[in-house]
């Protein structure tokens, strides 16, 4: 549960970073700010680099996080 908090905390603060513009906007950050616009769960939120699942699967951003919320 730790591991998944702090991947999306890191991402949150990764995003506002690409925004204001002292860090590059890489691939995975676009995705993740698609993603969020689109009321979807980012990818990297789901699976680590290997593929397996760290998080559960929900289909919109709000179930999961309220998921996230109920678990923690």
């Amino acid at each position: 549960m730790q591991n998944v908090i702090a991947i999306v905390r890191k991402s949150f603060k990764d995003t506002m970073l690409a925004i204001d513009g002292t860090i590059i906007m890489t691939p995975d950050i676009l995705d993740c700010i698609n993603c969020i616009f689109d009321a979807k769960v980012p990818d990297s939120w789901l699976y680590d680099p290997s593929g397996a699942e760290i998080s559960w699967l929900l289909p919109s951003l709000g179930s999961w996080y309220y998921s996230l919320t109920r678990r923690n």
